[in-house]
């Protein structure tokens, strides 16, 4: 593991007189840290090992921050820096390698998840702009009870291997994609809630829903 910079743990010394940290990776992006007195210890995901040196001292900042108990947003520095196509391409191969449960193929034995995109695209219940500098694949696992995911930093969306069957729907399918797709055009966004009543409403414009949620209902009780 690389040792945070100097000039990101400079970054702590206003509110901790002694700051070591390091980087860690993990397949999602995390951070953590540890006080004793008047030291921090750090753990900053590696996927800002190669971050401007500003973002990371505004990212180490606001650790400390919340390490003294105040409620501070992510910095704009940093949510820039996430958000960009760049940083998105460059570190989007390394979150696949380190999902182990990806298949890396969109191609299923009975079904294609692009030909359910497409279908959602043709319908006009989801736009060009919602899946741009994205990846979706099956699963490896045929998991009943979380049957899609969606990672908004990295735009990567798994469905899950049961789905791809011809004991499911067409318009099954397509609803979870189209679920997974709706949390693309939301955005990486730490700080709001996921399933908001915005969201809820986008879920609510596909036409059979609520056929869909009781065929995924059945799935998971069968």
């Amino acid at each position: 593991m690389a040792a945070l910079p100097e000039s990101a743990l400079m970054a702590c010394r206003p509110y901790f007189p002694e700051a070591v940290g390091d980087f860690i990776a993990r397949k999602e992006f995390s951070y953590s840290w540890r006080t004793y007195g008047g030291r921090i210890e750090l753990h900053v995901s590696d996927y800002l090992e190669d971050a401007p040196e500003q973002v990371l001292n505004d990212f180490c900042d606001m650790i400390c921050r919340r390490a003294k108990g105040r409620r501070v947003s992510e910095p704009g520095s940093y949510l820039d820096h996430v958000r960009s196509d760049s940083y998105i391409v460059d570190h989007r191969p390394t979150y696949i390698a380190r999902s182990r449960n990806l298949l890396r193929t969109g191609c299923g034995e009975t079904a294609y998840l692009h030909d359910s995109v497409q279908r959602l695209l043709d319908a006009g219940l989801v736009s060009g702009t919602d899946i741009e500098n994205s990846y979706i694949s099956w699963t490896r696992r045929d998991n009943v009870r979380r049957v899609g995911f969606c990672s908004t930093m990295f735009r990567v969306v798994g469905i899950s291997s049961r789905l791809d069957s011809d004991d499911v729907p067409d318009f099954v399918r397509d609803y979870v994609v189209y679920h997974e797709c709706l949390h693309l055009r939301q955005g990486y966004r730490p700080d709001r809630r996921v399933h908001d009543a915005q969201f809820r409403s986008w879920e609510r414009m596909f036409p059979r829903w609520r056929e869909a949620e009781s065929v995924l209902r059945g799935l998971g009780s069968a």
